[in-house]
């Protein structure tokens, strides 16, 4: 059996996990990057097309998603999958997907809400092709039920690989020693006042933030911040951010604006890394740990004090971590992912008796 993947290339650890779940089903994997087929200044131009009059954007979109999807229906023909898997909308035409529907199931994985992300007028007709949507937030599900869609499923993606807890040696802990660590964009508008508002109820520790130049706008509200900002002028690589996760000991996470449930996925890559996440309560938070005490904060004034405790409280912090780290392990590992795209998708296999 083959399955191709449609995913960001930035989200490596997910791309991981993803193709590992997979694996265990006994799939032949193979990832294409939809922004391996354009250039750099298409995708600028892309991102800010929504802007534009409709008929400029579907002018664009003849030019844009043409170029994708041809390369999709290349990559397509030379795998001939029995199961197409997209993050998102994947830049995808619904005629292309029709195509592939006829020989393969198709799945859904949504990072980000259908209903406001704008890289892709086709998003939600796209969905309703699919054999099986998956979802960090409960709340999607619920809304795309109205529409008719079925086979929605709540789920996280594994821990992934490349971020994990290790010792790391005195210069390389001393250049990214800190004890509270945010590695993050802001926003321009009012939702970036909101963030801004959030990683300001740290500013009393040692909080290294590192961002791009849109934090800036906000200091005039929030001039503490500027004081412990790092303009990030270049890419971190995976294996950078893990270090950088590894020498701090806590690390905020904040509510994206698209998720109105879920908790942000940077709570994944800190956690496993070894780092304290400092949540801004969504009600992904119960959904996942039930009523047990997560440091979440409904009310961004009590970071100072649950930061405050586990600096003092070292081992009370490292075994947080560790509950956190076990909770997310057991309910989503690849085992349990892979069983639940397999039911979902009606999957002839049976992963529980395959060896991984």
């Amino acid at each position: 059996m083959k399955a191709l993947l449609i995913l960001p290339k930035g989200y490596s650890g997910f791309s991981k996990t993803t193709s590992d779940t997979l694996k265990y089903l006994g799939y032949e994997t193979h990832i294409v990057y939809p922004g391996d087929y354009v250039k750099g200044w298409h995708k600028k131009v892309s991102s800010q097309m929504f802007r534009f009059p409709f008929k400029y954007r579907t002018k664009w979109e003849k030019f844009y998603l043409d170029k994708i999807n041809r390369n999709y229906e290349v990559a397509y023909d030379a795998i001939q999958p029995d199961l197409v898997f997209v993050y998102n909308n994947g830049y995808l035409r619904p005629e292309t997907l029709s195509r592939f529907k006829k020989k393969s199931k198709i799945a859904f994985f949504l990072g980000d809400c259908p209903y406001y992300t704008a890289t892709n007028r086709h998003f939600l007709p796209l969905l309703f092709y699919a054999d099986g949507i998956f979802t960090t937030d409960s709340f999607w599900i619920e809304a795309l039920h109205k529409l008719g869609l079925k086979n929605l499923e709540f789920m996280y993606p594994s821990l992934p690989p490349q971020h994990f807890k290790k010792p790391l040696d005195a210069d390389l802990y001393n250049k990214y020693k800190s004890e509270v660590l945010y590695i993050g964009m802001c926003y321009k508008t009012s939702w970036g006042f909101k963030k801004a508002s959030f990683l300001n109820s740290f500013t009393d520790f040692d909080l290294h933030l590192h961002g791009d130049h849109s934090w800036k706008r906000w200091f005039d509200y929030f001039p503490k911040l500027e004081d412990h900002y790092r303009e990030r002028t270049e890419y971190f690589s995976v294996e950078k951010i893990n270090d950088m996760y590894n020498a701090t000991k806590i690390a905020p996470v904040d509510a994206n604006p698209g998720l109105l449930h879920a908790i942000h996925w940077r709570f994944i890559e800190a956690l496993a890394s070894g780092a304290l996440p400092v949540l801004e309560w969504q009600q992904g938070v119960d959904e996942i740990f039930g009523n047990e005490n997560v440091p979440a904060v409904k009310c961004f004034d009590e970071s100072k004090e649950v930061v405050q405790y586990y600096l003092n409280h070292e081992n009370e912090r490292l075994e947080k971590v560790a509950w956190l780290t076990k909770v997310m392990e057991e309910r989503f590992s690849i085992e349990n992912n892979a069983d639940l795209l397999a039911n979902t998708l009606n999957l002839k296999v049976k992963p529980t008796a395959l060896a991984y």
